[in-house]
């Protein structure tokens, strides 16, 4: 079925809210224009009280294994209901020779997953190497969240061989500082990536919380998800805008107390209203092919 979502206003880059008609077809994104250019005769819906975004990617550091019933309610409250429609789920390993099996627990627990998913790997600093990153590589693990304790083992760590590992699959870290508290650890923490051109991202995302653009750039998931987009599919919330207010930049919506109206996921609806539509294993594991390609440095 083909359709126009007429006077949409859409999130733009994370930041602008743009007025749009959209072209559906094929459960895709097939044509864009500004406001007040028309498209071809087809069914329409006006969206003009709405403010429409990319499905939220979302990150969960915590997820244990659970019985059905817990893993519904976990996933409807604190990802489906935040607008969340892909999840980067962080798996922990303390040594590397646990690397595939707790690779393989974490792909069992999102086997009824209704959202699509991304997986990351988390592991202390000195777990660090090579042969680790090698293991991310081939199982296009596009993300590393590193547990650093002490500074002075973090500057003198192997980064050379870390980088040369990371050739052609340029993945992303993430730091989880454990040490004493220290004003200047961000800064130590960029200069020393950033000096052997090693992608990063500056402080740890907070966890059930929409990611930015430019963390999305640099795991590699945009633009696949994130965006909305001529060719992209049905991934996006509809936000109830405020009687009387014009939303101009993503500043002004508040994702911490509201929660999206209408949320599709690949096409059909995942939440209406307080309604939520739990379709156990449509979500898929989802593969960066090339982590960082559009990042911003």
């Amino acid at each position: 079925m083909a359709y126009i979502m007429e006077e949409v206003n859409v999130l733009k880059h994370d930041k602008e809210i743009k007025t749009y008609s959209l072209l559906v077809k094929h459960n895709k994104i097939s044509f864009m224009k500004e406001n007040n250019q028309p498209i071809e005769s087809y069914f329409t819906m006006n969206l003009s009280q709405y403010i429409l975004t990319p499905g939220h990617v979302m990150i969960d550091y915590n997820m244990q294994m659970m019985n059905f019933s817990q893993f519904k309610t976990y996933i409807t409250n604190k990802l489906i209901n935040r607008g969340c429609t892909t999840l980067i789920s962080v798996f922990t390993i303390e040594s590397e020779r646990e690397f595939h099996d707790r690779l393989k627990e974490a792909r069992a627990r999102l086997l009824n997953s209704p959202i699509d998913y991304y997986l990351a790997l988390k592991l202390p600093l000195e777990k660090l190497t090579p042969s680790i990153v090698r293991k991310c590589k081939r199982n296009k693990i596009p993300a590393i969240f590193i547990e650093i304790e002490n500074v002075e083992a973090f500057k003198t760590h192997p980064w050379g061989w870390i980088k040369d590992a990371l050739y052609q699959f340029p993945l992303a870290f993430f730091p989880i500082y454990k040490g004493p508290k220290m004003k200047s650890f961000n800064k130590i923490w960029s200069g020393v990536l950033k000096e052997q051109n090693i992608v990063f991202v500056q402080t740890c995302p907070k966890q059930h919380a929409p990611l930015p653009l430019d963390v999305l750039m640099k795991i590699g998931i945009y633009p696949s998800k994130g965006e909305i987009r001529i060719g992209g599919e049905l991934d996006y919330n509809l936000y109830t805008c405020p009687e009387g207010m014009i939303l101009e930049t993503a500043s002004e919506l508040d994702y911490d107390n509201q929660q999206p109206e209408i949320t599709f996921h690949r096409g059909k609806i995942l939440k209406a209203g307080k309604e939520v539509y739990f379709r156990p294993g449509f979500g898929n594991e989802c593969k960066v092919t090339v982590p960082g390609h559009f990042q911003l440095q």
